[in-house]
């Protein structure tokens, strides 16, 4: 017990490296915690994400990113950032006797769509999986739901909560935002 004792407190004095069992412990130890955090950390990779100033410069190179993606493979940032579309009613043109669509903004939680809708087009009833809002740029909608019809023109909003069957129809050329909100995770 003396000489168990003894190698302990060289040990602890830095004197007997070699043969320092509590040394290898906790240098074993410091090894797995760190593995562990590595494992929790997510890999970094390349993207072709464009972040701040990168973007305005027009860089097409990969870029090194901590980005999440989306089932897609879209960039979604793990940081706090301020996303920003302008002039949104210049990104769709109305096509004759057509509806047409495009995704303007993927952001964490959110999707932004723009359609433009000629007049006398229609998304028939339909349900989303999760809440929308839709609000009209340019022109007039009729949104219906709940056995109810409301006209829309710029500078209202409705609101249509998960799975709720609903319609939409043109009643003159327009141009609609569409903003989904998953949180499902």
């Amino acid at each position: 017990m003396a000489d168990e004792n003894e190698q302990q407190s060289a040990c602890e004095a830095g004197r007997d490296e070699q043969h320092c069992k509590c040394r290898q412990r906790r240098a074993a130890a410091e090894a797995a915690a760190e593995n562990a955090s590595a494992a929790q950390q997510p890999a970094a990779h390349h993207c072709k994400c464009k972040h701040g100033d990168a973007e305005e410069a027009g860089d097409e190179q990969l870029k090194h990113c901590a980005c999440k993606h989306d089932a897609e493979g879209h960039a979604i940032s793990t940081e706090p950032h301020l996303g920003y579309v302008a002039d949104l009613a210049s990104l769709i043109e109305i096509q004759q006797e057509s509806t047409v669509s495009r995704v303007v903004m993927r952001e964490d939680g959110l999707r932004v769509v723009l359609f433009g809708f000629d007049k006398d087009q229609a998304l028939s009833e339909h349900t989303a999986a999760m809440p929308v809002t839709i609000q009209v740029l340019e022109g007039k909608l009729r949104v219906g739901g709940e056995g109810r019809e409301v006209e829309l023109v710029p500078g209202g909003v409705v609101y249509l909560s998960a799975r709720l069957p609903h319609t939409v129809y043109a009643v003159e050329p327009s141009k609609m935002l569409l903003s989904m909100f998953d949180n499902r995770g």
